[in-house]
């Protein structure tokens, strides 16, 4: 394959990246979160154990910097951050800014600010969030790690720390 072969396929990567992430992911998310009868174990089609969780978060229940090694972690981990939502009565999430980043044809970061949502508009939380994804073998688009922080802002080029040598 040659460069400009290469260039073009990690730049159609970054488009089904996008594509299953906001297309996929985020409805299938958002349905698990808004009702309390969905059954947990979708989450298991997009996030994949060993799974990467770093979250800062003022609850400490919330808060985790560790890895979820196998799907009953997940779905520990999953219940910790809808629970409080719910509570909150959450429906659905904004997304102010996304970018999408193609490492490779089979890899990339997601980086979004996520605030999530009352029915009337109202805003539960704002997370500023980075996601790597992996295409599997079989062509699906997984998540293989989770990086969170609390966040005010509408941009992810004011909310993320970028240093350069």
């Amino acid at each position: 394959m040659d460069l400009e072969q290469y260039k073009d396929n990690v730049a159609h990567a970054a488009e089904e990246a996008r594509d299953w992430f906001f297309n996929h992911y985020l409805p299938a998310w958002t349905a698990m979160a808004a009702d309390p009868s969905a059954d947990p174990r979708v989450v298991l089609n997009f996030w994949v154990p060993p799974l990467s969780v770093s979250r800062d978060d003022p609850d400490p229940a919330r808060a985790l910097y560790d890895w979820c090694p196998d799907p009953d972690s997940v779905l520990v981990y999953l219940a910790a951050q809808q629970e409080p939502l719910r509570a909150a009565g959450y429906t659905h999430t904004d997304v102010p800014d996304s970018r999408v980043t193609a490492y490779s044809s089979h890899s990339a970061g997601i980086d979004v600010i996520w605030s999530r949502r009352r029915a009337d508009n109202t805003e539960i939380e704002r997370l500023a969030v980075h996601f790597e994804v992996r295409r599997h073998d079989s062509g699906t688009w997984r998540i293989i790690a989770i990086a969170s922080h609390p966040t005010d802002v509408d941009r992810i080029a004011d909310t993320f720390v970028t240093v350069t040598p």
